[in-house]
């Protein structure tokens, strides 16, 4: 149950990373002569939605407890690659 809690939190917070990406595009479009530098902050929202969106297939993923003769002994195995986009749809500007 703290899974989905926290799956659902990295879904929110990569639709609300690309939100702010579109607003800073649409406001250096708009405000040229402004001091704010939109440049970086879209890198630093890439960088942050990268790390999101790894988290995400990191909790997402299936795994099983198998044995394996070679090493004897039991450990966990990914059976499934968890996905990189959010299930919620992507938000209005």
């Amino acid at each position: 149950m703290d899974d989905d809690k926290e799956i659902a939190k990295v879904e929110y917070n990569i639709r609300k990373l690309e939100r702010g990406i579109k607003i800073a595009h649409r406001g250096r479009i708009n405000l040229k002569g402004s001091s704010v530098d939109y440049d970086s902050m879209i890198k630093q929202y890439v960088v942050d939605i990268k790390e999101l969106r790894d988290r995400l297939e990191k909790l997402t993923e299936k795994k099983s407890f198998v044995y394996c003769c070679i090493y004897s002994g039991l450990y966990w195995k990914v059976t499934a690659k968890g996905r990189r986009s959010p299930n919620i749809p992507k938000w209005p500007l």
